[in-house]
């Protein structure tokens, strides 16, 4: 009897398929034949659905099984875990265990999904590109993410450009990240936001120096003061302004004049795209005040400013910000000479002083405080004329004279040649400091503020000087021009008949020597002059015949 195949038409949509026995005995056949084994994946149709898991016909000669717990990585209530698959859906698994011959095969949905997720994962590590990612929770030391299903690593040090102590607000946020590490066996995969943040600043500051030029006038906020300057955002670069760019004006520190949050306006010196560096400058935005120096404080006109600083040779005075003058130790006081300006001036007093010099090429601008007030020497040959006696107490000691405070300030040098009728070899075993001395006016210089006195014009002469008929006095001064009646030697030389007391003009208040005690440095002032003290040997001629006179008549 001839087989006859069993014909079933099935509908396909196209033309109806017929299943033969044969066909039938050959498809069991390829069941028994077929291995499955752990590791493999598999693909099969849903066949019904238990308590225990999914049966799934993947083509053995026996049916696989999902459990539960291997559909998916989500924690789902049972109820739905079933109803994630119905009969007769297609599904794609891992094997997990191959027992054909007892009839045991386990499978793993979720497995099988993990590991097309590390293909494309280990597809992107290689490729390098960013991807998308979910933070899902917080965990000690950083974020936790999801890649294509698996979970991911975030440090905390790779989550912004700065490391951030909150990452609270990060959970639930998406954003791009960069795979940095990936190792399939530990199951570790490190990602890294920093990176993606990193890439996106570069290609913004290569952008931004591309465009920026010199003579730029731009606009940042102030992200970092230091020592040395301050830093200003541009955008995606950090321009520098360094401490000398900020002001004209003095300051210790740049957070004095700029503080961290400042928007301010800079102009761009230069730009190196480079080493991506962009120096500014503040103070260029305004103008030099030296510029116009001249024109608002000539000279001989009289400023308001601060002090600023004090040295040992002088006071800093702000006029304005970036415009600050000297007034030399020297010019402080007309009758004071300090060792230092702090005994007349304070760091921060409001002062008045008078414009002396100005050199705006050099940036120096002298000034005077003394010159704001009355000059005293002025008037000093109007109350002391020639031949006013003075007291006063003894200031200096040298070895050419000594130094007599007349007023507050105010000093005269008496010469040796002028201390006594007889020969003084050392002021200092006749004077010390503090003894009073009574003494006369000869000279007084107020231009050059020098004072000369007497003390032997106030004095007896002594015996020979007086009672000398006229006849007999000039050969008396004869006689002690040649040495006799034990009068001084002759010296060697020109010299008059008082040459003993104009010899030597060495207590001329310029030279040097003990000179140096009485003037101070003065750049402003002339080269001494040797001026003889003419005008006083005349009141003093006047005083020595007055008193023979006197003696004459009382005779």
């Amino acid at each position: 009897m001839e087989d006859q195949a069993t014909q079933t038409p099935v509908e396909t949509g196209k033309e109806p398929q017929v299943f033969s026995m044969e066909q039938a005995l050959q498809d069991a056949e390829a069941r028994l034949e077929k291995t499955v084994q752990r590791g493999q994946i598999v693909t099969g149709t849903v066949v019904f659905v238990t308590n225990d898991g999914v049966m799934v016909d993947i083509g053995a000669r026996t049916e696989a099984i999902i459990p539960l717990n291997q559909l998916t990585e989500e924690n789902l209530p049972e109820e739905e875990l079933k109803n994630l698959l119905k009969p007769g859906d297609t599904v794609t698994a891992y094997v997990v265990r191959a027992d054909l011959e007892n009839g045991q095969v386990v499978l793993s949905k979720k497995r099988a999904e993990a590991d097309q997720s590390w293909v494309k994962i280990q597809a992107l590590y290689e490729q390098g590109e960013p991807v998308m990612v979910q933070v899902k929770e917080k965990v000690k030391g950083g974020l936790v993410a999801t890649i294509e299903g698996i979970r991911a690593f975030l440090p905390a040090s790779q989550v912004d450009l700065k490391r951030t102590p909150d990452l609270d607000e990060y959970v639930g946020q998406s954003f791009l990240v960069k795979i940095i590490e990936l190792n399939r066996k530990k199951g570790r995969i490190i990602l890294s936001r920093r990176t993606v943040l990193e890439a996106e600043q570069k290609a913004a500051r290569s952008q931004i120096l591309a465009s920026l030029k010199e003579g730029d006038i731009v606009e940042g906020q102030v992200v970092e003061v230091t020592e040395f300057g301050v830093f200003v955002a541009l955008g995606g670069v950090d321009g520098l302004v360094h401490r000398s760019e900020i002001t004209w004006g003095r300051f210790n520190h740049p957070k004095d004049v700029v503080q961290k949050g400042q928007t301010v306006k800079a102009k761009v010196l230069s730009v190196d795209t480079e080493r991506e560096r962009v120096n500014l400058s503040m103070k260029a935005l305004t103008e030099d005040p030296w510029l116009t120096v001249s024109e608002k404080h000539p000279i001989g006109s009289k400023l308001t400013g601060k002090v600023v600083g004090l040295t040992q040779f002088g006071a800093f005075v702000e006029v304005e910000p970036g415009l600050e003058g000297l007034i030399h130790i020297s010019e402080l006081s007309w009758t004071k000479r300090p060792k230092h300006p702090g005994e007349i001036l304070k760091e921060g007093q409001e002062v008045e002083a008078q414009v002396l010099r100005i050199d705006p090429e050099e940036r120096r601008l002298s000034l005077g405080l003394k010159q704001t007030q009355p000059d005293p020497w002025k008037s000093l040959p109007d109350r002391y004329p020639p031949g006013t006696p003075v007291k006063g107490k003894v200031t200096g000691l040298t070895d050419f004279g000594v130094f007599v405070e007349i007023e507050p300030g105010i000093e005269g040098l008496i010469h040796v040649s002028e201390l006594a009728y007889e020969r003084v070899e050392k002021p200092s075993e006749m004077f010390k400091k503090g003894d009073e001395v009574e003494a006369a006016i000869l000279q007084i210089d107020p231009v050059e503020q020098r004072i000369s006195l007497s003390r032997k014009r106030l004095l007896t002469p002594p015996p020979q000087a007086v009672g000398v008929p006229s006849s007999e006095e000039g050969e008396g001064r004869k006689g002690r021009r040649e040495g006799k009646e034990g009068e001084r030697p002759k010296r060697k030389g020109k010299g008059g008949p008082r040459e003993g007391r104009n010899r030597d003009r060495d207590y001329d208040y310029g030279m040097g020597g003990g000179a140096a005690a009485y003037t101070n440095y003065d750049p402003s002032v002339a080269t001494a002059s040797n001026t003889n003290v003419k005008l006083g040997d005349v009141f003093g001629d006047l005083l020595s015949q007055l008193t023979l006179e006197e003696d004459k008549e009382k005779a």
